[in-house]
């Protein structure tokens, strides 16, 4: 077996560029519905691949923010603010814990809130974002703000 080396912000750079000339939209849809395309079933690579569409998407939209918030009960809401607020198909509640956990990965966030920049490589460019982290009461949120494009 192969030793995977590269870092979640290595790999969810890799996903965000394999899928620039995809229909981010079409792309998120699959994946909210668990197909990855990764024959093992690998959670961390749905959730790199959700993740990755997700922040492509964002972009794409020139959208304020998207979040994705876990209620304690487990109801999962991926919302995205870009010309009005509205709903896209969520991920399951067990790939929202793993995006949220790679999120955190990256940023170095242990506490319940946080607001962390994050500049995201792109092909020959690249994205500064903020991942912004609320957990309170069995619930978490969490949000990445794009830069106005």
């Amino acid at each position: 077996m192969i030793k995977d080396d590269r870092n979640y912000h290595q790999r969810l750079q890799e996903f965000c560029d394999c899928y620039m000339e995809t229909d981010p939209k079409k792309e998120l849809e699959k994946t909210a519905k668990g197909i990855s395309g990764d024959p093992s079933g690998d959670l961390d690579e749905l959730a790199l691949k959700f993740f990755g569409l997700g922040i492509f998407y964002g972009a794409s939209e020139k959208a304020k923010m998207i979040s994705i918030n876990k209620s304690k009960e487990g109801k999962v809401l991926f919302t995205v603010e870009s010309r009005g607020q509205y709903q896209l198909p969520p991920p399951s509640p067990q790939v929202a814990d793993r995006i949220i956990f790679i999120a955190r990965a990256i940023t170095h966030v242990d506490e319940d809130h946080g607001k962390v920049p994050v500049s995201l490589g792109l092909r020959n460019d690249r994205i500064e974002l903020t991942f912004q982290f609320d957990q309170k009461a069995g619930g978490e949120t969490f949000t990445i703000l794009f830069p106005e494009l």
